[in-house]
C-alpha cells in the first residue's frame, strides 16, 4: 500500500473512530477498516482512468419485445 493511500485510509478511519468508536467492537472496527480499503482501491482505480471530452458513458441496448397473444 503506498504512502498515500495508507494515510488517506488512516484519515478515513479516525473519522469513523471519533464518530462511532465508543460503540464498535475491535472486530467490527477491522470489517469497517477491510471497506474502507476496499472502497478506496475501487476509487484509486477509477481515478486512474482518463476520460476526455468525447468519451460518453456505455449503455447497453435492450429491445423491447412484444408479447404474442
Amino acid at each position: 500500500m503506498s504512502d498515500e493511500k495508507s494515510r488517506e485510509l488512516e484519515a478515513r478511519l479516525r473519522v469513523v473512530i471519533d464518530r462511532y468508536g465508543d460503540r464498535l467492537t475491535p472486530e467490527e472496527l477491522e470489517e469497517v477498516r477491510k471497506a474502507l480499503e476496499a472502497n478506496l482501491d475501487a476509487a484509486h482505480a477509477l481515478r486512474s482512468i482518463r476520460l476526455g471530452n468525447w468519451d460518453e458513458p456505455f449503455s447497453v441496448f435492450k429491445p423491447i419485445r412484444r408479447r404474442r397473444v
